[in-house]
């Protein structure tokens, strides 16, 4: 029966990665977004990853020996929010406002309720992931200028999310968080422009997301 909490949270993750895909297009704010759902293999291939990393957060967030109480539902709904918002940036490169700023507001909601960290380490948080968001932002901007180029990898979708994250895991979390996902997102850019030349573009917010993910589920080792 100890395993049982953490069997319901992975199915249910995965019940809602299976679902996910097929709703999705409806939050984009672009018409020709919202009216092309993913269906085929660009379906199978969203919930390829949907399913999966859903079910594995939402029964990580419940294994034995994780903090109690409102944390694991907390975690759960967090990282399953931090796996919708990458599932809308591998399909369109776009994080919808309709996720991002209801997961702020709620995260700003959640803070009293963490075990693990006050409401002044998640304010810190957010203020740091802001600031780390604007410092971004300027760089790709510049880095952008100096290709001649309109089209940067990070963007303004980024930097809200960065924020999230901020709010999510709190200080000095957020500085690994965002830490892995700019190494994990170095590392597919190297692949990618091995694989396709320096014009090949990639979304950001997926890894900046699995790192967020990574700091939630094991924060005792990161927090």
């Amino acid at each position: 029966m100890d395993g049982l909490p953490q069997l319901a949270a992975g199915l249910a993750g995965a019940v809602a990665g299976f679902w996910f895909p097929a709703v999705q297009h409806g939050l984009y704010r672009e018409p020709a977004f919202r009216e092309d759902p993913a269906v085929g293999g660009r379906l199978f291939a969203l919930r390829a990853f949907t399913m999966p990393a859903g079910a594995l957060v939402a029964a990580l967030a419940f294994r034995s020996g994780h903090p109690g109480g409102m944390q694991p539902f907390l975690t759960a709904g967090f990282c399953l929010l931090l796996v919708a918002v990458s599932s809308t940036d591998f399909d369109r490169r776009r994080i919808p406002n309709v996720l991002v700023y209801p997961g702020i507001l709620a995260a700003l909601a959640a803070a009293p309720l963490w075990q693990d960290r006050s409401t002044w380490d998640v304010l810190l948080g957010g203020a740091a992931g802001l600031a780390a968001a604007a410092l971004l932002l300027l760089l790709g901007g510049l880095a952008g200028a100096a290709a001649r180029s309109r089209e940067t990898a990070f963007g303004i979708g980024d930097a809200k999310l960065i924020l999230l994250i901020g709010l999510l895991t709190g200080w000095p979390a957020v500085m690994t968080a965002l830490l892995i996902g700019i190494l994990l997102a170095g590392v597919v850019a190297a692949v990618l422009i091995l694989l396709r030349g320096r014009g090949a573009t990639y979304s950001y917010g997926p890894y900046l997301a699995a790192g967020a993910v990574i700091v939630l589920l094991w924060f005792d080792r990161f927090g």
